[in-house]
């Protein structure tokens, strides 16, 4: 059994002049990611390994939720291949995964996820926004085999309110 989690990056900061690759993130992604990372830390925990794009948006993300969740840093994988919007790449990327891994976090970007999200599961799945992230569970045990995922969805607004109470 595999199991993937497509978290989106939280929302960024486009205040500043710089290139796509290195805008940071806003004071309020911080806040949700580490809400999101707090209310599912279970299941974060549970996880084999984080890719996560070179994006400074996206990496950031990672290391927040990884962080907040009590993951060591050696789980982290950054890999510039997830720098991407285009979710045929990132559908090869996961089924180039190594199969000793079975429960992977990716970090990255949409439109990318959301689409490759929806191929893995073929369910119509909601938009990822920022911060939230789908989480799928496939029978079989070869990622180049996955398909017809078993979906669940998160959301940093479920997040903040549990966490704000």
């Amino acid at each position: 059994m595999k199991e993937l989690l497509f978290l989106r990056h939280a929302k960024s900061f486009w205040g500043w002049s710089v290139e796509d690759q290195n805008r940071p993130l806003q004071p309020k992604g911080m806040y949700a990611i580490e809400c999101v990372a707090k209310h599912w830390t279970s299941l974060f925990q549970s996880m084999d390994v984080v890719f996560s794009s070179s994006a400074n948006r996206a990496l950031s993300t990672a290391t927040i939720m990884m962080r907040h969740a009590n993951l060591t840093s050696a789980k982290l994988i950054v890999d510039n291949s997830l720098y991407t919007f285009n979710a045929q790449e990132v559908c090869a990327f996961v089924n180039e995964l190594p199969d000793r891994f079975s429960k992977i976090i990716l970090v990255g970007h949409n439109p990318a996820f959301s689409d490759a999200s929806q191929y893995f599961c073929g369910d119509r799945l909601p938009e990822l926004k920022t911060a939230d992230f789908v989480h799928l569970r496939f029978s079989q045990s070869k990622w180049t085999e996955i398909t017809n995922g078993i979906s669940s969805t998160g959301s940093k607004k479920e997040a903040i309110m549990a966490y704000e109470k």
